[in-house]
């Protein structure tokens, strides 16, 4: 597949996402929506931040879609559509628990999220400091290579492990990978407030979220180091999909331990 056709994939992908959430906004499901748990506590909290997020969704992914016809690169264009997902879980969130606030006050709101003393409790802190620290170590080896590394460095790789996309070093390797990095960052920062993940689905706890976002952030940066030192010429060309095939098991053993943890006791 071409990186055209990559792109404009991911763009229809995304728009028929919008579409379906626009089309299911006006019933509670555990299959389809923006689903945290403040709009789970109220149909009305439900169908408008699931209107917001469907709109935005359709009218950021016909952008992307705009972009990708006229051949946009495809390092900017994944840049542009993380900064468009990751600012419509934070903006959905907080519209959910504002609308949900607002609602409490009326006769309308069924039933509250449980509150903080009401939850399993999961510390938090260690997750994120966790994630913090190996974002500091990958940010420490940037600045202790940085004068090896080429102005220009690559940062996508063909299927064959030949890079084929370049960018200026400071974006290639410090603000596309905080951009990645935010984004399981921010979804375990959320689910510390009790209504984000109250119900979000069924048997998954607060423990398994976390660790699955730990996980998620640690093959990131592993990832992140792989294409520093490629640049850096400490490894070949082809130990980057050796190091892919190693993210994508991280990623099964993080949706493993999202699946079967069940208890947030003792952690």
């Amino acid at each position: 597949m071409s990186e055209k056709a990559f792109e404009i994939f991911v763009s229809l992908l995304l728009l028929g996402s919008g579409l379906v959430t626009l089309a299911f906004r006006n019933r509670r499901n555990r299959m389809i929506g923006f689903r945290v748990g403040y709009t789970w506590h109220s149909d009305r909290v439900w169908r408008k931040v699931n209107t917001f997020t469907g709109l935005y969704s359709v009218a950021y992914s016909l952008l992307l879609l705009v972009l990708a016809l006229h051949g946009f690169p495809l390092t900017p264009f994944i840049l542009t559509m993380l900064v468009f997902v990751l600012s419509e879980v934070i903006i959905g969130t907080w519209m959910a628990k504002r609308e949900y606030e607002l609602e409490e006050l009326s006769v309308e709101a069924p039933e509250k999220p449980p509150a903080k003393g009401e939850v399993e409790r999961t510390g938090i802190r260690p997750y994120l400091l966790v994630q913090l620290g190996l974002l500091g170590f990958y940010l420490l080896l940037v600045a202790l290579f940085w004068d090896r590394l080429p102005e220009r460095v690559a940062v996508h790789f063909s299927a064959s492990g030949e890079p084929n996309g370049y960018m200026d070093k400071f974006s290639g390797l410090i603000v596309f990978p905080v951009l990645g990095w935010l984004l399981p960052f921010s979804l375990t920062f959320l689910a510390k407030d009790p209504g984000f993940f109250a119900r979000v689905s069924a048997g998954v706890t607060r423990r398994g979220w976390f660790e699955f976002n730990t996980i998620m952030s640690a093959g990131l940066v592993m990832v992140f180091i792989a294409v520093l030192l490629y640049n850096i010429g400490s490894i070949s060309a082809s130990s980057i999909n050796y190091v892919l095939f190693g993210f994508l098991a991280m990623m099964g053993l993080g949706f493993y331990r999202l699946l079967t943890v069940r208890s947030d006791d003792g952690v």
